[in-house]
């Protein structure tokens, strides 16, 4: 079922939301990922600040619905119609393009993921958002995706030579075509990243 929510999100901008969070590894329903209030005092700092507290990052083009299409409608309206347009969906990130963060896949509920890509090649999410609750807003649909864009996107996905060869057979997948996204609870681990590098470099001189 659907639920009124008021979500108001300038492109580019930083906004401090009030977001319910889900410390669970099942996915969490979309109805729980967004608040019906939004505050969008701006904020200068992406992530957790000194006290831990976490900003919303923003992606792509500003979001304004009414309503958020749960993972049970999402999946029934494919079923009966080709596209659902303009929509809003909620998920947890399950997987990111690791060379540029140009899509993501999204886990809706169990063993059900939508494979998403972003309008106009516009905008990328970070690498490391694994694991981070998201809103999306825009059109849904099904597709066959043929071997070569699976093995393409396996590869993105640091998959290993031996996991690629597998594939063999096209597969009937749900997609999303992003036009705007909301990381509710990222935070940056470039800093960890970088200091394992240099931690490895170290090693490696010596």
């Amino acid at each position: 079922m659907s639920r009124k929510l008021t979500v108001v999100v300038m492109s580019c901008a930083l906004g401090a939301f009030s977001i319910v969070g889900c410390n669970s590894e099942k996915a969490p329903d979309s109805e729980t990922i967004v608040e019906e209030q939004v505050d969008s005092k701006e904020r200068k700092v992406v992530g957790a600040d000194v006290s831990g507290n976490i900003t919303p990052s923003i992606f792509g083009e500003e979001i304004e619905v009414e309503e958020v299409t749960s993972a049970a409608d999402l999946l029934a309206g494919l079923e009966t119609s080709d596209t659902l347009r303009d929509i809003v969906i909620g998920g947890k990130i399950a997987s990111v393009c690791k060379k540029k963060g140009c899509w993501m896949n999204v886990q809706l509920v169990e063993e059900k993921e939508v494979f998403v890509k972003f309008k106009d090649y516009g905008f990328f999410v970070p690498l490391d958002s694994d694991g981070s609750n998201a809103v999306l807003q825009g059109n849904a649909y099904k597709e066959t995706v043929s071997v070569e864009e699976l093995k393409h996107y396996a590869e993105d996905d640091g998959q290993s030579e031996e996991e690629i060869a597998a594939i063999t057979e096209p597969e009937t997948k749900y997609l999303f075509m992003a036009s705007g996204v909301i990381l509710t609870d990222y935070v940056s681990h470039k800093e960890d990243m970088k200091e394992e590098v240099e931690a490895e470099e170290v090693s490696t001189e010596e």
